[in-house]
């Protein structure tokens, strides 16, 4: 009687690891649909954030820089082009949008800067005021 509950054990045991198996792969299976939407949750907020047409910073905090940079401000005959007077859509035009903006003691200022490896960046300003240039510092590599 002895090679009863031994025969039995043997029948029994491949459905009891089975079970405790289909346990376990339910488990990864949830555990992949949230890690699944938790990915398409950060995708959506990540096109939230470089989205080109968001809102403006408040007035006072830099501005993050969009997705796509544009580098056609690095051409220093534009930065000569520029003359006291001109309008902050004469600038845009010319050295192309301002990778941040600030508004500084009643005047705004559009920063062009670019990192140029581990230790350097090449950077220039435009300042306004009454939507005016009233100082241009032209880039240098600091």
């Amino acid at each position: 009687m002895s090679r009863l509950p031994a025969a039995l054990l043997m029948i029994c045991l491949p459905f009891a690891i089975s079970a405790a198996d289909e346990g376990r792969f339910s488990y990864l299976e949830q555990e992949v649909r949230n890690l699944q939407r938790q990915v398409t949750a950060l995708n959506r907020r990540l096109d939230e954030v470089t989205r080109p047409d968001r809102a403006p910073a408040p007035a006072g905090l830099p501005r993050e820089p969009a997705a796509a940079v544009s580098t056609s401000w690095v051409d220093a005959g534009k930065w000569r082009k520029l003359e006291p007077g001109m309008s902050e859509l004469e600038v845009v035009s010319l050295l192309g949008p301002p990778t941040s903006m600030r508004d500084v003691q009643g005047a705004r200022v559009l920063f062009y800067a670019m990192e140029l490896g581990a230790s350097g960046f090449l950077g220039g300003s435009v300042k306004f005021r009454d939507r005016a240039v009233i100082e241009v510092q032209q880039p240098v590599l600091q």
